[in-house]
């Protein structure tokens, strides 16, 4: 039987993922014999569609100093980067998302592929992805 923590946890999670979340189509891959090849599809993992996921973007500055810094100070070289992200409930799927792993995102068909599984909450993962 869960805790009453566990089950808040659930309860505020699904009332989250309804207000903030995406619709992604995950699409499972696999290395070939050879592990410098591109990756292929993995039939052994079958791909799910309408998986409801908190989807983030944000925006990151590497090495330019604060983001309210503007032109009367010297600002030293930069870049801008992102890493967007989704929040996954494990229970949504029937496998395990792994690096390399494609999803795309129904509403605007933009395909992403995992970069990394980090764990969250229990029950949960955030996936950290690079676009495609």
């Amino acid at each position: 039987m869960p805790s009453p923590f566990a089950r808040v946890v659930a309860a505020a999670a699904m009332t989250h993922d309804r207000i903030l979340g995406d619709l992604f189509t995950f699409a499972p891959q696999k290395y070939q014999t050879d592990r410098n090849a591109p990756l292929i599809a993995d039939p052994a993992r079958a791909i799910v569609e309408h998986v409801l996921c908190p989807f983030g973007e944000p925006a990151a500055r590497a090495g330019a100093g604060a983001f309210e810094q503007v032109g009367v100070k010297p600002e030293r070289a930069g870049h801008s980067t992102d890493r967007p992200y989704v929040s996954l409930d494990l229970s949504r799927l029937a496998w395990r998302p792994r690096i390399g792993d494609l999803l795309t995102q129904e509403a605007t068909g933009r395909r992403f592929r995992i970069h990394e599984v980090l764990p969250s909450t229990p029950g949960f993962v955030r996936l950290t992805l690079n676009g495609i």
